[in-house]
């Protein structure tokens, strides 16, 4: 099948930044072929194919409700044996029932997820250009300029990934733009993640490295950086790194589900409750929701103080807020950033791997944060964080010694206080 004839010379403006932003995006879209002859190098086209919907999760979305089917069966037999709604191994019986059904629905709902990605899969398109790459979904162009780009990851621990066949996992292409921290592609392209991370990362190329590191005095209040970072207000180099709602994923919420079981089993008794138990019930099913009400309060006071933000990350230095005031981490301190995983259990997400950013400085204790508190992946924190500690963010390292007007104004200058920070680090649980 023969193609379209390329045009024979692309226009000045084709030809600029913007430029090459459009043409991909046509490309991406099908609206015009790929370049053979573009000034500054060859394009490549990766077009979409049905990623793997069923492994891992895909799977388990589809087990669950069995699970769960076979939970309720075996509650209301013992309940039937028992001969009473309130039976206590009855009643336990139904709350792993009324777990298993929630895991199913989060499930159900991940799977689902997944097939409106793959029922897009023959019209995604991925474009490789030498000014940068435009992902196209099936529903949405976004391009990302080549330089804007610090490093190219696949999601997940390399230790737990499946070292044959296919699997489902995003390539995050991480960015250095507040405005596009990162963007995450889903299994659509080449066999695997990990092969399409590699591509990615040849047609990148390496990162410069410098061997002699330097780095500009740190700001004298860092309070004043971080209000002003939670005001959308920062100096040129820094990027902030938002705040997540993933802990709220953690809470007790069995004893919610235990409350549930319990009124539940009480209004199907076809005898009357007598008046002695009342008491006894009513106050069991107001502890069940006080407590992880009053979890879930007491987490939001912790991280009140945070207003939005995870971390803050300048040029001289990173940031992170507590109860205990603003913690601050120079640069020249920190000797690696790594991810440790561990087990857990919830009921939301059944047992399941947690990821914690680990900070290690010299002399000093490291410092933990959970993934559950950033508002990105793990990972995306970490090469972000790895960047500025080797310099090679902010891509211009030639900042202006002046703050901005708004940064510094009379007005703020005014209310500064004096302070004291800490480099103690921080547990999150």
């Amino acid at each position: 099948m023969s193609e379209d004839p390329e045009p024979a010379e692309a226009s000045a403006t084709d030809r600029t930044t913007d430029g090459w932003a459009r043409l991909a995006e046509d490309v991406a879209n099908d609206r015009a072929p790929a370049p053979r002859a573009w000034p500054t190098g060859a394009w490549e086209v990766l077009r979409g194919a049905f990623p793997p919907v069923l492994e891992g999760d895909g799977v388990r979305a589809l087990l669950a409700p069995v699970v769960a089917a076979v939970a309720w069966l075996g509650a209301g037999f013992r309940e039937m044996v028992a001969g009473t709604a309130i039976d206590p191994l009855a009643l336990l019986m139904r709350l792993l029932a009324v777990g298993l059904t929630t895991r199913a629905l989060i499930l159900g709902i991940g799977l689902a997820k997944r097939l409106v990605v793959a029922s897009r899969a023959s019209r995604a398109r991925l474009v490789l250009a030498p000014e940068g790459l435009a992902f196209h979904d099936g529903a949405r162009t976004i391009t990302f300029d080549r330089k804007a780009i610090t490093s190219i990851v696949e999601a997940g621990m390399w230790q737990t990934r499946r070292t044959s066949g296919r699997r489902w996992a995003d390539v995050l292409v991480v960015g250095s733009a507040r405005d596009l921290l990162y963007l995450a592609i889903p299994p659509l392209f080449e066999h695997s993640p990990g092969v399409l991370a590699e591509k990615l990362m040849r047609w990148l190329g390496p990162a410069p490295y410098e061997e002699e590191r330097s780095f500009p005095d740190p700001a004298p209040l860092a309070s004043k950086v971080y209000e002003d970072a939670s005001r959308g207000i920062t100096d040129a180099g820094t990027l902030v790194i938002p705040h997540g709602e993933g802990w709220a994923r953690r809470g007790p919420y069995a004893t919610i589900l235990l409350a549930i079981v319990m009124v539940e089993g009480l209004a199907r008794l076809e005898v009357d409750v007598p008046a002695d138990l009342w008491p006894f019930a009513i106050g069991a099913v107001l502890v069940a929701l006080v407590f992880p009400l009053g979890w879930w309060l007491m987490t939001r006071r912790e991280i009140s103080v945070r207003k939005g933000i995870a971390l803050v990350l300048t040029p001289a230095e990173l940031l992170l807020r507590t109860r205990a005031g603003v913690h601050r981490a120079r640069w020249g301190k920190l000797q690696r950033v790594s991810i440790d995983t561990r087990r857990a259990f919830s009921v939301l997400d059944g047992v399941h791997e947690t990821k914690t950013l680990v900070l290690k400085r010299k002399d000093e204790p490291p410092i933990r944060y959970d993934e559950a508190f950033l508002g990105l992946p793990a990972e995306v924190a970490q090469v972000l964080i790895d960047a500025y500690r080797t310099a090679q963010l902010p891509k211009d390292r030639a900042l202006s010694a002046t703050p901005s007007a708004a940064v510094a104004s009379a007005a703020d200058q005014a209310t500064q206080l004096d302070e004291t920070t800490s480099d103690a680090g921080t547990d999150h649980a």
